[in-house]
């Protein structure tokens, strides 16, 4: 029974803005979300990830608004039409309204995927720019 509420705590406690493995464009996002917030912000560990978005076997980012809490406002990061989520590439931030997502490489080409309204899966490729719906 301990150990379940030691990791619960765990995913509660606030995260620093000031974590050293994150970059600045990561920290400006989270800090974005925080000062939506008017209570405590916590940021859960799966909020913040990191994969090899556009090919080039360098890690990317992706900030899921899905792991933000604030104390005082339930649902202020998520809705119906789904979460924010953020991806870093290069520099240059992508954003999306999603309620889950994944990435997948066929040919050596990786598509950040997402399931569509018609109960299949949708396909985006990165340009260096922006993502396309494939």
């Amino acid at each position: 029974m301990l150990r379940p509420l030691a990791l619960l705590l765990l995913t509660l406690t606030p995260a620093s803005a000031q974590d050293p493995a994150w970059p600045p464009a990561v920290i400006s996002v989270i800090d974005q979300a925080r000062s939506d917030c008017d209570g405590d912000f916590s940021v859960a560990p799966e909020a913040v990830t990191q994969r090899d978005l556009n090919g080039d076997t360098a890690q990317d980012w992706i900030v899921d608004a899905s792991g933000f809490a604030c104390s005082s406002s339930y649902g202020i990061y998520c809705g119906t039409e789904g979460c924010m989520v953020d991806t870093l590439i290069d520099g240059i931030r992508g954003s999306f309204l999603l309620h889950e997502w994944d990435t997948v490489t066929e040919g050596g080409v990786t598509y950040l995927t997402a399931p569509n309204a018609l109960g299949g899966t949708a396909r985006f490729l990165w340009t260096g720019t922006q993502w396309e719906l494939q």
